[in-house]
C-alpha cells in the first residue's frame, strides 16, 4: 500500500487515515491530528513531530502519575504467563512477529505502543481469540496456545476489553452477578466497597452509564471472576481526567494482589503503575526493561513511543 501511495504522489490528492504514525509521517505532505474528537495540530510532518500537544497525546501525561511509587519488583520462579516467539495473523495479514514476553505472579507489566502496533492483537492471542500461527503461550506452566477463549478464562485469565462490552440491557448488579466465579475474595460487597459509584448505580441499566462508569463496571466485572491474571486493554482511553484518576487509583490498589498485564498508549499512566514494561512496534517487541528506566529517560520514551 505504501508503494502504491508513493507511486500516486503528485498525480492525485490522497486523504490518508491510518494508525501507523511512522507511515503517515513518511507519506504525507500535510497532517491533521485528531485527539478525542478535537483537532490538536495541523501542518507539515516536521512541525507535527515538534508539537508538544501531539507528543502529550501519544506519550500521555497526568498529574496523578507524577509522584507515583515504582512498581513492585519482579517475583522469582516461573512466570505466571509466558509468551514465546508468537506469530499471529488476521487472514493473510501478518500482525505479530516473534513476540515474546512474560509476567510473573504479583507483577504489573505494561505493554506499550502506538496505535496499530499490535498491543490488542497480543491480548487476543493470549486469550485465544486470535490463535497464534507459530509460537507458544503458557499459563501457570500449562500450554494454552490456541485454546478456546472460554477455557482460558476458566483457568483464571480475565480481560477488560477495549470498548468495555458490558451488557447494556442488564443492571449494574446483574452484570456483576453473572460474572461471579470461584471462591476468591471478590464478592459483591467487596466490589461495592472498592467502587462506591457502582453501588450507587447498582440498579441502573448498563446502557445508561457514562464512559467512566462503564470502565469501572468492566474492571469490577472482571474481578468478580476472581481471576489470577487481569488483562486490561486501554483502560484510560477516552476518559475525563477525574475518571482517569479514579481508575488509576483502583488499579494501583490492586498491585501485589492481582497480577496485571496493562496494554496502554498513555505511557505516563502505565509506567507509573508497572514494574516492568515492553514496547511493541509494527508487531515486534522493540524494547523491554524496568518501567522506571523508560519513565526516567525522556529521549528514549519519545523515540519509542512519540511521534
Amino acid at each position: 500500500m505504501a508503494a502504491l501511495i508513493r507511486a500516486l504522489h503528485g498525480s492525485v490528492t490522497i486523504v490518508l487515515i491510518d494508525h501507523d504514525i511512522d507511515q503517515v509521517l513518511a507519506l504525507s505532505d500535510r497532517i491533521t491530528v485528531l485527539h478525542q474528537g478535537r483537532v490538536i495540530a495541523e501542518g507539515a510532518p516536521a512541525e507535527i513531530q515538534k508539537n508538544a500537544e501531539v507528543q502529550t497525546a501519544y506519550l500521555g501525561h497526568l498529574k496523578v502519575a507524577a509522584g507515583a511509587d515504582a512498581g513492585l519488583a519482579r517475583a522469582e520462579g516461573a512466570p505466571l504467563l509466558g509468551v514465546v516467539s508468537v506469530d499471529a495473523f488476521y487472514g493473510k495479514s501478518h500482525v505479530l512477529h516473534d513476540v515474546s514476553l512474560d509476567v510473573f505472579p504479583g507483577e504489573v507489566v505494561a505493554l506499550l505502543g502506538r496505535n496499530g502496533a499490535g498491543k490488542t492483537t497480543t491480548l487476543a492471542a493470549i486469550t485465544g481469540v486470535v490463535p497464534p500461527r507459530r509460537g507458544r503461550i503458557t499459563y501457570r506452566g500449562r500450554d494454552i496456545t490456541g485454546g478456546a477463549p472460554e477455557a482460558i478464562a476458566r483457568q483464571g485469565v480475565g480481560l477488560v476489553p477495549q470498548g468495555r462490552r458490558i451488557f447494556p440491557n442488564l443492571s449494574v448488579l446483574e452484570n456483576l452477578t453473572i460474572a461471579r466465579r470461584g471462591r476468591g475474595g471478590w464478592t459483591l460487597e467487596r466490589v461495592f466497597e472498592t467502587f462506591p459509584r457502582l453501588h450507587q448505580l447498582r440498579h441502573a441499566s448498563g446502557g445508561t452509564l457514562s464512559g467512566g462508569e462503564l470502565q469501572l463496571l468492566a474492571i469490577a466485572r472482571a474481578l468478580m471472576g476472581n481471576v489470577e491474571l487481569l488483562l486490561l486493554d486501554e483502560p484510560f482511553e477516552g476518559l475525563a481526567p477525574t475518571i482517569v484518576e479514579t481508575v488509576w487509583n483502583v488499579l494501583h490498589a490492586l498491585k501485589g494482589e492481582t497480577t496485571l498485564l496493562l496494554v496502554e498508549q498513555n505511557a505516563d499512566l502505565a509506567l507509573a503503575l508497572a514494574g516492568r514494561a515492553y514496547v511493541i512496534n509494527n508487531g515486534s517487541i522493540v524494547w523491554s526493561g524496568d518501567a522506571t528506566t523508560l519513565r526516567a529517560q525522556d529521549d528514549l520514551r519519545r523515540r519509542l513511543l512519540g511521534v
